[in-house]
This record gives C-alpha cells, structure tokens and sequence, in this order.
C-alpha cells in the first residue's frame, strides 16, 4: 500500500512538472508582453523597445522554475481539502504576481537611473535586454516559498 502511494506521488510529480512546462511554453509570449507593459508603465514610458520583437530562444531558467513550481504546488497539496487546495493556491498566483510587477519595476527604473547619455530621460532598450527568464523564475520561485515550507513543517 505504501509502495502504491510513494508511486502515486512520482507518477502525478512527474505529470505536474511536465504540465508546469507545457503552461511555460504557452505562456510565454503572456509574460514578455505583460514584462514589457510594466518597463513602460513603471517608468512613465521613460524605456521605449527599438529593433524587431523577436525571440527564437527562450530562457530555460524560465521553463524549469515553471516546472518545479506546479511540481511543489501538487506536492504539497496531494491530500488537502478542495478549500486547502484554492488558499494554497491564491497565495501562491498572489505572490507570483506581486513579484513580478515588483522585480519588473525596479528593474526598469535601475535601467532609467543608470542611463547617462539619454535623451529627455529616455532609455531605449532592444526587445531582448531583459532577462525575462530571470524575472519569471525568480517570482516563480519565491512563490512556492509558503508551499515548501508547510511541506517541511509536516516532515
């Protein structure tokens, strides 16, 4: 009977982090969109993009950390209540948010402060100058923070 719900937990770990990745993959245009928006908004357009917007290598930071973020969600909450399951999974997309709008906004001003030859205050940047991959994997990250450790806590 163990050895059914220790095989459980690998097959449905290993599920969610392929699904994890399969949301990164169709996400992604999403985040580099919504990153962008935050650069210009968060610096009162003060960052234009010049260049083509095109990306043909994604970031494998980004894909990985989406992976192993549902992998813990599902983890670490295999035998919660539904109502346990949504709290869990509020906070998360919560912090997730909140960090994403918070990495982009510093990071966007730090762009606009550290720009010494800018005309009127405006930096231009090319499409790719932002490490989409570590913003999404740092909030994504730190997200599952509360998740591991309720998870520590019952081991």
């Amino acid at each position: 009977m163990k050895k059914l719900k220790f095989i459980k937990k690998i097959v449905l770990g290993i599920l969610a982090y392929i699904i994890g990745i399969v949301i990164a993959s169709n996400s992604e245009g999403f985040f580099r969109s919504l990153i962008q928006d935050i650069f210009q908004w968060s610096t009162s357009d003060k960052i234009q993009f010049v260049g083509k917007n095109i990306f043909i290598f994604s970031n494998k930071l980004y894909f990985i950390t989406f992976g192993i973020g549902l992998l813990i969600l599902t983890l670490e909450n295999l035998n919660q209540k539904f109502i346990q399951v949504l709290k869990s999974l509020t906070v998360s997309l919560l912090i997730f948010g909140i960090l994403l709008i918070a990495i982009s906004f510093i990071d966007a001003n730090m762009k606009v402060a550290e720009c010494t030859a800018c005309n009127d205050g405006i930096r231009k940047l090319n499409w790719d100058d932002i490490n989409y991959g570590f913003i999404i994997g740092a909030s994504a990250i730190i997200s599952i923070i509360p998740n591991l450790i309720r998870i520590s806590k019952r081991k």
